[in-house]
């Protein structure tokens, strides 16, 4: 009975999954060549080593390809679950930069030299925030900051557990380069780092609306209390 044609979906298929499929087969397929070749002792010895060394250059480079694959499969598995996290902690981190380059600038010259060095340490503290919410490893599991008191307990040291000691080893990772001036986090308070983005400005966009809302919101309690206070 002849072998049945495969079908327009099975030759056309371009998914990561067939990708991996197609990729460890030809490795599997090129192993066993090369187990052939070197049991073999026929032919030209000379020929024969030179067809073996382009195999197995062709093999690494297979290997490396579906290495590759597999990452990215593996990082976009893990974009999409922790999407929605990630953006909303990004949003919060942006807002609180805002929000303490603010407070920073709002420094006078009666301000002594205590307060100033808090308030930059608050600024220094959230860009530190930011930096590992941005650049945390896309093929880890994403740990967040601002849940279960997770940016205090990275702040302090705090790693008992296995997520705690993830949280720790990648605040102290992005503290450095923070420190160190490796990370430019003016690019940062925007996604991908690419300013022209539409998920870019709405990040920032939103931040900046947040923190308007925030200082609103203050202003309008503080009003409230002194005409509380003033009909007494």
């Amino acid at each position: 009975m002849p072998k049945s044609r495969p079908s327009f979906k099975e030759v056309h298929d371009g998914s990561p999954t067939s990708s991996v499929s197609r990729l460890r087969k030809k490795i599997r397929d090129l192993e066993r060549l090369l187990k052939r070749t070197s049991s073999s002792t026929n032919g030209n010895k000379n020929s024969t080593a030179l067809a073996r060394r382009e195999q197995e250059r062709a093999l690494r480079a297979l290997k490396d390809e579906l290495r590759t694959v597999e990452r990215n499969m593996k990082e976009k598995k893990l974009d999409k679950r922790y999407h929605k996290v990630r953006f909303f902690e990004r949003r919060k981190a942006a807002r609180r930069v805002i929000k303490a380059r603010k407070a920073v600038a709002a420094l006078g010259d009666e301000d002594d030299e205590v307060k100033r060095k808090m308030m930059e340490e608050e600024r220094w503290f959230a860009e530190t925030e930011l930096a590992y919410v941005a650049l945390f490893p896309r093929e880890w599991k994403y740990v967040s900051l601002y849940v279960d008191g997770g940016l205090e307990k990275a702040r302090k040291g705090y790693g008992e557990s296995e997520t705690g000691k993830k949280r720790l080893d990648w605040w102290t990772e992005v503290e450095r380069m923070v420190k160190s001036g490796d990370v430019d986090v003016e690019s940062l308070m925007f996604s991908q780092g690419d300013k022209g983005t539409q998920s870019a400005r709405k990040i920032v966009k939103q931040a900046e609306q947040d923190e308007e809302e925030a200082e609103l919101s203050e202003q309008q309690q503080q009003d409230e209390e002194d005409e509380f206070f003033d009909k007494q």
